[in-house]
């Protein structure tokens, strides 16, 4: 396993503005593994693929659309569709090896479809291979419901999606065409998270 991509994307999920828990809806805390595995007939293969776990707590605010993703002490916004959280982060770094003359930047975004009880137990406790909300059922006349607050809390037990971190290096600082081909590249991670509070 490759651990240099996993760790720069457990730092960069990790960076962003530090207080108290923020929000005013608690969504859940999730643990999530992530893989660069291919997934082959909807069932992930881990041969071939990086992977590393990490935790995360959602929280929105009362409009229930503007969010945080908080990771340790850390927190980064988000927005929520009713099924999906969305978050993208940049972060810039000053090295790149064997091109110490380049700043470069990772830009970091989570993706991941929230599902309700009754979702989870329409898709057999499993994510779907593509977690769009197109993939992931509502039907409220057969009891399925979108995540949403109920009482005594907020309605999500599973989340699916990816998180997709991309090393850019800025063209107008001249970098030499080996270190862009060298370090300018986007891995994509499959992301499940299991409620865990």
């Amino acid at each position: 396993m490759r651990n240099d991509w996993a760790i720069a994307a457990c730092v960069l999920l990790g960076l962003s503005c530090t207080s108290p828990l923020p929000g005013d809806v608690e969504a859940g805390l999730f643990d999530f593994s992530a893989s660069t595995a291919l997934k082959e007939n909807c069932k992930p293969h881990m041969a071939d693929g990086d992977s590393f776990t990490f935790e995360g707590r959602f929280r929105l605010e009362s409009n229930l659309v503007d969010g945080h993703f908080v990771y340790r002490s850390a927190h980064r916004k988000l927005q929520f569709d009713g099924q999906t959280m969305r978050s993208v982060y940049e972060a810039e770094h000053s090295l790149v090896e064997g091109c110490e003359a380049c700043a470069w930047r990772v830009v970091e975004t989570l993706e991941v479809a929230l599902l309700s009880e009754t979702q989870n137990e329409a898709l057999g406790g499993q994510c779907p291979c593509n977690a769009s909300s197109e993939n992931i059922p509502v039907d409220e006349a057969s009891n399925i419901f979108p995540p949403r607050p109920v009482p005594g809390g907020f309605d999500a037990v599973r989340a699916c999606g990816s998180l997709v971190a991309r090393v850019e290096l800025p063209t107008e600082q001249g970098c030499l065409e080996k270190c862009r081909q060298e370090n300018e590249k986007t891995v994509h991670y499959y992301v499940e998270g299991i409620r865990r509070e």
